[in-house]
């Protein structure tokens, strides 16, 4: 029986195109029964595939007036890509089981989920729902009192479904474009080299209809089709679930964005000719890094030093200061103590391919290294200095520790010693604290999915002073989900102007430049920048990439990267 009071977990059911789905549905299925939140309280199955979702076997149907009335037949070609595109996903562990097929009937009520199938069959369906599966009458399912309805795998959901939710139905977009269906997830961003690969939830609307978008954001584009698929798919379900926990939260759905035209191409199914030169491209990509990996050639970052405030600072002049060998320094963070300029550096070593913190010295005739200022048992960068109650502290990127750390100076500038934990549980790269008005400010890189990929969803916290420990998030997280804008690269503040600094990623690169963005309006409902200006890479020879920018005004600091042979 519910206690007065408490809150009613939010009921919520699957729509599943069939009962054999994917492995991203069934932990959506058991995260939904593990939660105290929200309940699981029905799947239900159409059986009524939608073409275009490579690496399984589906009937060709028809789904929808904006698919093609049969599905193309894959060319034997792209067969053969796939055969060679299944061989590489086995060499990363946490996509292993990207083209997994469960039962999700078995599942669903191994948990005591009802499971039921959709009655009668919608038209354009290829057949009727599995006879295994007792059909639900209209009454029934309006008597479940559902509050959501979730479309699993692309399925369509009629009027007569959406409409016995109370908040309707929603879904994972992969296809914005809303030309066709069968083009395969992920395949044309890696084909052409797009920088980054989308998607969209949608609160779905009438059939022929595009849903209204709830959120959507888009991650940097891997090297192989596949791969990007299933690195889409999981960061994608990652923000499905912060979504319904949003929800059930709050009671309700976030607004819809305002409806923007598409200005891309049609994404048609590849055929033969596309298949071929797809292989060749792919096979010049694995040629390449297995290249790289033979003759022991690695990213190399370093830093270039421009003896100006950074608004005159003309990049290409920079001196550049490289690390000894087997090591490389980036992420730098100047700061000015007793005259001196000093700059904290993010020390990668080669051998033991993790980080420490170290501490360099800007005079006007060189840059020397001064030690070891924090090392830890595990993997450190990005050493961002604050300043709170006449005291200096540094939170570096502790991500492998999932906790944000905040470390007390004890004796400039090599004595360093854990203060607090500003957020514990949590896997978060880049953070930035600063003082706006007299609240603290915490803008810092999330990773939901579990894949250490801190590149996109940028979030905001706030809290009356930085030790404290409680830190509130804003109502307008996550502010980004985009490569383009969602890590960290530095923070200016320039005459009372805040100025964050963002990393832009690339095709299947990690740093390939940055942009200055002004933070125009911050309060503890709103927040707004505006882009002042772009930082390219090819100011220098050779460079392949920029991702961090500090100044002291009289002093400017940018990273850049190279290959090098590593040791």
């Amino acid at each position: 029986m519910q206690r007065a009071g408490a809150v009613m977990p939010l009921r919520v059911g699957l729509l599943l195109e069939a009962r054999a789905s994917d492995g991203y549905v069934a932990a959506l299925c058991d995260w939904l029964a593990e939660s105290r939140d929200l309940e699981l309280a029905l799947v239900l199955v159409t059986d009524a595939p939608p073409p275009g979702r490579a690496g399984r076997k589906r009937r060709p149907v028809a789904q929808g007036p904006t698919a093609p009335q049969t599905a193309p037949r894959t060319p034997l070609l792209f067969a053969g890509v796939m055969a060679i595109e299944r061989q590489l996903l086995r060499h990363y562990e946490a996509h292993r089981a990207h083209l997994a097929v469960v039962d999700m009937a078995a599942l669903a009520a191994a948990r005591g989920v009802p499971v039921r199938s959709v009655a009668p069959p919608a038209a354009g369906f290829a057949e009727a729902p599995d006879p295994a599966l007792p059909p639900i009458s209209h009454t029934e399912l309006a008597g479940l009192e559902l509050d959501l309805l979730v479309c699993c795998d692309g399925v369509t959901c009629d009027e007569r479904l959406g409409g016995a939710a109370r908040l309707g139905a929603i879904g994972i977009d992969y296809r914005r474009d809303q030309i066709t269906g069968s083009a395969p997830i992920g395949f044309w961003e890696t084909y052409h080299r797009a920088r980054k690969t989308g998607f969209a939830i949608v609160r779905l609307g009438r059939a022929g209809e595009a849903g209204q978008v709830l959120v959507e954001g888009a991650f940097r584009t891997k090297y192989s089709f596949l791969l990007n698929q299933a690195h889409l798919f999981c960061k994608a379900h990652a923000q499905l679930r912060r979504l319904l926990g949003d929800v059930a939260a709050t009671r309700r759905l976030p607004a819809a964005r305002d409806p923007v035209p598409y200005s891309g191409c049609c994404r048609a199914p590849p055929g033969g000719l596309h298949a071929l030169l797809y292989a060749l491209k792919l096979a010049g990509r694995l040629g390449m890094r297995g290249a790289r990996r033979m003759l022991g050639i690695r990213h190399k970052w370093t830093l270039s030093v421009t003896r100006s405030g950074w608004r005159n600072a003309a990049l290409w002049r920079g001196v550049p200061v490289t690390a000894p060998d087997g090591h490389f320094w980036a992420d730098p963070f100047l700061r000015v103590h007793g005259g001196r300029v000093y700059c904290f550096v993010e020390d990668y070593v080669y051998a033991t391919n993790r980080a420490h913190i170290s501490v360099l010295e800007i005079t006007k005739a060189d840059v020397k290294c001064l030690g070891v200022a924090l090392q830890e048992g595990f993997h450190l960068s990005f050493p961002f200095l604050f300043e709170y109650g006449g005291h200096l502290y540094m939170s570096p990127e502790t991500s492998e520790s999932n906790q944000i750390r905040i470390y007390k100076c004890d004796e400039f500038p090599l004595r360093w010693s854990l203060d607090s934990v500003a957020i514990d549980g949590i896997s978060a790269a880049d953070s930035m604290f600063f003082e706006h008005r007299g609240r603290w400010w915490l803008l810092t890189s999330i990773d939901r999915s579990g894949l250490n990929d801190h590149c996109s969803e940028l979030c905001l916290f706030h809290a009356p002073d930085p030790l404290g420990g409680t830190w509130t998030p804003h109502p307008m997280n996550p502010l980004y989900i985009d490569t383009d804008m969602g890590r960290n690269a530095g923070l200016i503040v320039d005459q009372g102007r805040i100025y964050r600094a963002a990393q832009r990623q690339g095709f299947d690169q990690y740093g390939e430049g940055l942009a200055l963005y002004e933070i125009t309006e911050l309060d503890e409902t709103r927040y707004s920048e505006r882009k002042v200006t772009d930082i390219r890479h090819d100011y220098l020879q050779r460079s392949l990439g920029s991702h961090h920018i500090s100044s002291d005004g009289n002093v400017t600091v940018v990273d850049f990267k190279t290959h090098c042979f590593a040791p």
